[in-house]
């Protein structure tokens, strides 16, 4: 069952081995939804499927963010008036 709910992300993609990439590809988004299993994220930025990035998301009433590793399930270009943005589905890993 999927939660409509809107909170912010940010994050870098990674490595193979784990690490944050040499050139990482920063992104920044905001949920759409999130259920047990990921979370469907709308941002201005792309990311390829099957590739892991590490996040961070804000909790509002939180001083922190929460730290996640997830897995880039598929990613939809979406044409808007203001600018081209992509709907993301991130599964979390762990």
């Amino acid at each position: 069952m999927r939660f409509p709910h809107s909170l912010e992300v940010r994050g870098h993609g990674m490595t193979a081995a784990g690490a944050v990439a040499t050139t990482p590809v920063e992104f920044a988004g905001r949920v759409q939804n999130i259920s047990e299993g990921g979370i469907s994220l709308l941002s201005e930025s792309s990311l390829t499927p099957s590739s892991f990035v590490r996040c961070s998301i804000q909790v509002p009433d939180l001083p922190v963010a929460v730290p996640t590793l997830m897995q880039v399930r598929w990613s939809v270009a979406r044409r808007g008036n203001k600018s081209k943005s992509y709907l993301i589905g991130l599964l979390f890993v762990g």
